[in-house]
């Protein structure tokens, strides 16, 4: 990829990759929109820089892990409770679900900061449980 140090994962993997499930939500990676997988670990992308990633490291976007059954169904639960929500964190929900599957992590461990501008930590939680 044609990456400097500097620049934000997220930014690279929109440019060089065209992932658009990562999204740019608070800058600071407290609200979990731009997740996604650096070797099985979520990562908020717009917080680490190319240089921060291992050379060769397993980069997951959504787009990776949409047809894997724990994010397929999380999202499905999360878009049954409210379907008209902004849908911003719905990559980041799939990620965070294939991490807990393959992981075998605490939901509330998974979440994190990661909040849905929408409706808070409640929605994830309960699409989360699911799995």
């Amino acid at each position: 990829m044609d990456a400097h140090a500097l620049d934000k994962l997220l930014d690279v993997l929109r440019r060089e990759r065209g992932v658009r499930s990562a999204s740019r939500g608070c800058q600071d990676g407290t609200c979990g929109a731009c997740r996604v997988l650096v070797d099985g670990n979520v990562v908020n992308s717009c917080s680490v820089t190319w240089s921060e990633v291992p050379e060769n490291a397993r980069i997951e976007a959504y787009e990776d892990l949409e047809k894997d059954p724990a994010a397929a169904r999380a999202v499905k639960a999360f878009l049954k409770e409210r379907p008209t929500r902004c849908r911003l964190c719905v990559g980041a929900l799939g990620v965070t679900a294939v991490a807990i599957s393959r992981k075998r992590l605490e939901v509330d461990e998974a979440i994190g900061e990661a909040t849905c501008m929408c409706t808070g930590r409640g929605s994830w939680r309960r699409a989360l449980t699911v799995l």
